[in-house]
């Protein structure tokens, strides 16, 4: 049995131990739920297949940063993606309460998404410039009035200050538009 922290230093050594570690722990609750959804034990493995390839990518990325629990983590995740296969092919899903309660515990995927929406925004934000960060900062995040931007940025009326943040929402907004996976991420 390898704890979080083998797992996570495995990972990053290529040791291909955790592989069967995860097979052997996570796959079984994974074929447990997706045979329970109207799904077959290839279905699950194909999910958890595509769950493990995603937990991978987390952390050679250093995105996952280990405050929770690994398996939890993986099985969320599939979870996630089997709820979307069985939508697409208008499958039904029985949720047992069993479950549910594992879900509601372990569930990281809004999470996830937050931290992807931070990312893409952040991206965003780079883009635009020091002077348009700011004002947007602090017209939509800090949710000053026009007369403190113009105080805080030394601008000469609140017109100025009016002009500049409509100005940096128009950059803001075609940044999206012409980002298509921006576009379709913030959509989702």
């Amino acid at each position: 049995m390898l704890s979080d922290k083998e797992i996570l230093a495995a990972i990053h050594l290529g040791d291909d131990r955790v592989l069967k570690h995860l097979y052997e722990t996570v796959l079984p609750k994974v074929k447990n739920y997706v045979t329970r959804n109207s799904g077959s034990p290839d279905d699950a493995r194909d999910i958890f297949q595509d769950a493990v390839v995603v937990f991978y990518k987390y952390v050679k990325q250093g995105k996952f940063d280990g405050r929770h629990d690994i398996a939890g983590f993986i099985f969320s995740i599939s979870r996630n993606l089997w709820i979307n296969m069985a939508k697409r092919n208008n499958r039904s899903l029985q949720l047992s309460e069993e479950v549910t309660a594992i879900s509601s515990e372990d569930n990281f995927s809004d999470e996830l998404i937050t931290r992807e929406r931070e990312e893409y925004i952040t991206k965003l934000f780079s883009a635009l410039g020091n002077t348009c960060r700011q004002i947007l900062l602090y017209s939509i995040y800090d949710k000053l009035s026009m007369k403190e931007i113009k105080e805080k940025m030394n601008f000469s009326s609140e017109n100025v200050a009016k002009t500049k943040n409509y100005k940096c929402k128009q950059r803001l907004m075609e940044l999206v538009k012409n980002n298509t996976a921006v576009r379709e991420f913030l959509k989702t």
